[in-house]
């Protein structure tokens, strides 16, 4: 019991995969947040100047 430290038990026990998630977790959700609003910004201003002008003169 003395001669196993918390070290060793540590990494081979189910705690140390966990731990490596979390590493490429961190970067993960980092990216989708920029996509995410990039995409609507991209795609809003192309079919939106284009639809928003012709249904705004016709709703009015």
């Amino acid at each position: 019991m003395a001669t196993t430290p918390p070290h060793e038990p540590d990494r081979i026990n189910p705690q140390s995969p966990p731990e490596t998630p979390m590493q490429p977790d961190e970067p993960a959700p980092v990216r989708p947040p920029e996509i995410e609003p990039s995409t609507p910004d991209i795609a809003e201003p192309d079919r939106g100047p284009d639809e928003i002008p012709q249904e705004a003169l016709r709703t009015p």
